[in-house]
């Protein structure tokens, strides 16, 4: 029974969350939406990303307050690595590359629409280091990906990896600031604050 009623919620939560910054992808724009702090304090960030799969129109990963943390140290090391790698790259002339990075990540939940919104509560995301050359431009890049996604409702129902591919520490180090809690609590204060101006 706990399971069927998670399951219930989560699509509803969906739909009350509200956008408190954005960031893009291969210059298409991408949202992080929050839910509103529970009196415990406790939120969810939705993160948007960008889909391989032609059959999905969007989707993304959840990251609990409780977990951004951890979630944010693992970019940090991997931001680390990039720097190091590029670096190396550079110096050594390497134009093809794609490397795991080995850190540690937290397990995830992931969400995807596939005519209904579909979730995955057991998403186990990893870090890439991708160099590639295109036009004579060499490009180095940090993805994060989902890996694939499976609908917890429906085994046959999954959908490819989503990515989050940056290729600057300024994109990156964009990226994770948009975890900062003061922007989900300045967020909805400001909000509840303006709907105490019309009390019933």
């Amino acid at each position: 029974m706990k399971k069927i009623l998670i399951t219930l919620l989560f699509p509803f939560t969906l739909f009350s969350q509200e956008p408190i910054g954005s960031y893009k992808i291969f210059s298409k724009e991408f949202k992080i939406s929050a839910t509103e702090p529970k009196e415990n304090g406790d939120y969810s960030l939705y993160v948007d990303g960008y889909t391989f799969d032609a059959t999905v129109s969007s989707g993304g990963i959840i990251v609990e307050n409780k977990k951004i943390d951890d979630f944010i140290n693992g970019w940090e090391q991997a931001k680390e690595k990039y720097i190091e790698w590029t670096t190396t790259a550079k110096e050594n002339n390497v134009t093809d590359l794609n490397k795991d990075i080995k850190v540690k990540t937290p397990k995830l939940s992931g969400y995807f629409s596939y005519g209904s919104w579909k979730f995955d509560w057991n998403v186990s995301p990893y870090f890439k280091y991708l160099i590639s050359e295109s036009k004579g431009k060499i490009s180095y890049a940090l993805v994060l990906y989902t890996g694939k996604m499976q609908a917890s409702d429906n085994e046959y129902i999954d959908c490819d990896s989503f990515a989050y591919a940056f290729y600057s520490i300024e994109d990156i180090n964009k990226f994770i600031s948009l975890f900062d809690q003061k922007l989900v609590t300045d967020h909805f204060e400001k909000k509840n604050s303006k709907e105490d101006l019309f009390k019933d």
